[in-house]
């Protein structure tokens, strides 16, 4: 039986990709994964002992209309590349992880009968998972509210974001810090840093307690200097970094955090079970971050400012209001923990191996 997992691109489509790639290894079953010729997966697929087999696909949202075309017409072109390879490797089921580089393979895998999944790690759907909704069996989403996006909800189950084990672990063995009477707050915009998060909180460091506040902040390379220059202008000993390397470590640390709504970022809140002042990067997709924003706000794990646009001055005043709320963040930081589901990898291969089993006895 081989398990064919497709799509990647960035770190929000691979990393989900991966967890499910292991849970096949520990189980002793075939991972083959399919991807694209220019993200990431080329170089994490094969670290992580895997084969990877690559396709031209591209993207076709924000581009003119006669590349549009060419797109389209290439993800056509590639999925009957991905027939032979398919049928190579006797694939028993397909499972999307989004992206453009997902369609080819999923649309092989209906052109050959052979079971169609879709994982939506976002709270919504983005164009890519829109059209493969149509034809998948499942679709396994991140909260119960994501059934809403998609028709037949019978085929839906709602099983979180599949996280890769190192991660997990290192949540779970990540100490707590040593209690003392300062606050804790760590802001990170992505691995690239986000310049909009940035420039908020230095125009917020002269409102906040320079005596109780600790502050950690991941700036992305380019901003490092700037930032770490602007909290030292305030007043404030912070620990600025360009890449923060302990991630679930920052996590446990803080007392509240500030980042981007996406996928992967929101399911470690939950499983660090933090509270959050979320600004979703507005010009990305078709919202996605804000609907996994407003999902956690919904639950009472966060707070939010759209991304598009807000007053600096408003951000200021919420974040010192919730520094200095101690119960409000903890109920904040129960809500965030309620949401989290660390077995979501075992739960989607379950799933397929259920409609594998329901697909057999059909036959």
């Amino acid at each position: 039986m081989t398990f064919v997992i497709a799509g990647g691109g960035t770190g929000g489509h691979v990393t989900p990709a991966l967890a499910l790639g292991e849970e096949l290894m520990r189980r002793g079953e075939k991972a083959l994964f399919i991807g694209t010729d220019r993200g990431i997966e080329q170089r994490l697929v094969p670290e992580a002992g895997f084969e990877l087999v690559t396709l031209r696909s591209r993207p076709f949202i924000g581009r003119r209309p006669l590349e549009r075309v060419t797109s389209l017409l290439a993800l056509g072109f590639e999925a009957l590349r991905a027939l032979p390879i398919l049928r190579a490797h006797k694939a028993s089921i397909v499972i999307a992880v989004g992206g453009y580089a997902s369609l080819p393979p999923a649309f092989a895998g209906f052109l050959l009968r052979i079971p169609v999944v879709l994982l939506n790690p976002d709270a919504a759907p983005g164009l890519a998972n829109r059209i493969l909704s149509r034809i998948a069996r499942r679709i396994f989403v991140s909260f119960p509210n994501s059934a809403e996006h998609f028709g037949k909800p019978e085929r839906v189950r709602a099983t979180g974001v599949p996280l890769r084990r190192a991660l997990l672990d290192a949540f779970a063995d990540a100490p707590d810090p040593a209690a003392d009477d300062s606050r804790h707050l760590f802001a990170f915009g992505g691995s690239l840093g986000a310049r909009q998060i940035n420039d908020a909180l230095l125009a917020a460091a002269p409102k906040l307690d320079k005596a109780r506040l600790r502050i950690a902040h991941q700036t992305g390379r380019d901003e490092r200097d700037r930032v770490a220059a602007g909290w030292q202008a305030a007043g404030f000993e912070a620990d600025v970094v360009a890449f923060e390397n302990d991630m679930p470590g920052r996590y446990r640390w803080a007392d509240l955090i500030v980042c981007r709504a996406g996928a992967i970022s929101v399911a470690e809140l939950a499983l660090a079970g933090r509270p959050a002042l979320l600004v979703p990067l507005a010009h990305v997709g078709g919202g996605e971050q804000r609907a996994n924003a407003r999902e956690l706000e919904r639950a009472g794990a966060a707070v939010v400012f759209d991304g598009a646009g807000f007053s600096q001055d408003d951000f200021a005043e919420t974040l010192r209001a919730l520094l200095d709320d101690e119960a409000r963040l903890a109920e904040m930081g129960r809500a965030a923990a309620a949401l989290a589901r660390p077995d979501a990898a075992h739960d989607v291969i379950e799933e397929c191996h259920a409609l594998l089993e329901t697909e057999r006895r059909a036959a």
